[in-house]
């Protein structure tokens, strides 16, 4: 079992070009992020950066190697990935995640 925890101070990535989107979101994930903005957007990059954290070699990884969705709950989810479990939290300018990786 591993964690990792990341936090993004949102007015970080408030102004990040297409580029930058492309190379964190996913194709799925971009269309939710044009649909629910810079929280989103916050979320995805730190329990990305979380599960970076987690694995033993990050280098063999990139940010579109995961997808994070939600079930209908609104609970986060890595697609494919059964044993990683995910927390987002918002506040204000702040987004936590934190990982487990089982």
């Amino acid at each position: 079992m591993s964690i990792g925890c990341d936090i993004v101070y949102s007015k970080r990535l408030k102004n990040r070009n297409k580029r930058f989107i492309e190379l964190v979101l996913t194709p799925k994930e971009q269309v939710l992020y044009k649909e629910k903005g810079l929280s989103y957007l916050c979320g995805r990059f730190a329990a990305k950066e979380a599960i970076m954290k987690a694995l033993d070699n990050t280098k063999s990884y990139n940010f579109l190697d995961f997808e994070i969705l939600n079930d209908i709950n609104g609970v986060p989810y890595c697609v494919g990935r059964n044993n990683i479990k995910i927390s987002i939290s918002h506040e204000k300018d702040y987004t936590v995640a934190f990982v487990i990786m089982i």
